[in-house]
């Protein structure tokens, strides 16, 4: 995330990552759940990950942006150094993992894929830029000077990768739909810029859900309708109405 640089484009287009990441991962339990994020970078969705719950543990393979993460995070989160091809941690360690896909060839991301799958419990995310966007498309029509956001990836290569793995149930959506010039809060086009359920947005984010279908409620079973008995007087409570007073009252 080294583009940012604190610019409105980038806080806007920041923003909407964010809130896709946030409404992906609602179906998830939170409370008491351990969510190892993977590839952090300098921590940009590292507090957001935190304040929705999650006990977070952190790990980034470059030391300069592990210690712009611990700038952001302090002692929230645990930061570690590790590849995402090569995890020290054991089978399930963790509920959920997110993967941010770094650069790297089809088998580099399905070792970072297979590893994310493997010490997660629940579920992973998995999230990068996408090249069959049509902002990445005319960023390489137009030969932009500025650099693409982070290293582009193929929504539909990572798709095969993750489904590879027969693992559990996809699902996929997307942000930042338009041009670049369309990311800013500030341009008309904007609202073009929302979340997405295709994978049209520059970036995309695959999530997989590791554990079965919760038990669904069964509907309730339909009965004949029976007609009601017609009202009948009720007896008070009391001695004239005990069954002493109600024998001398049929002698009588």
């Amino acid at each position: 995330m080294k583009w940012w640089n604190g610019n409105i484009k980038g806080t806007s287009a920041l923003s909407k990552q964010q809130n896709l990441l946030q409404q992906c991962l609602a179906s998830w339990p939170r409370r008491g759940k351990t969510l190892l994020e993977i590839n952090c970078g300098q921590g940009a969705f590292s507090p957001l990950l935190w304040e929705c719950g999650f006990d977070l543990t952190v790990t980034e393979l470059h030391p300069e942006q592990r210690t712009q993460t611990a700038a952001v995070m302090g002692a929230r989160a645990e930061i570690l150094a590790a590849a995402d091809d090569y995890l020290p941690f054991e089978d399930d360690f963790f509920d959920c993992a997110v993967l941010h896909l770094a650069a790297g060839d089809t088998k580099k991301i399905d070792a970072a894929v297979h590893e994310a799958l493997r010490v997660s419990s629940r579920g992973i995310a998995v999230t990068f830029w996408n090249s069959m966007s049509l902002a990445y498309a005319l960023h390489r029509l137009q030969g932009s000077k500025s650099p693409w956001p982070g290293p582009p990836h193929s929504w539909w290569q990572v798709w095969r990768i993750i489904r590879s793995a027969n693992m559990g149930k996809l699902c996929g959506m997307s942000t930042l739909n338009g041009p670049r010039k369309s990311w800013g809060c500030t341009c008309p086009l904007s609202c073009f810029t929302r979340r997405l359920r295709m994978p049209f947005g520059a970036w995309g984010i695959i999530r997989v859900d590791l554990e079965p279908a919760r038990t669904v409620t069964p509907m309730p079973l339909k009965v004949k309708r029976h007609r009601l008995r017609n009202p009948e007087p009720a007896l008070e409570c009391g001695s004239k109405n005990s069954l002493d007073s109600r024998q001398a009252s049929l002698r009588g």
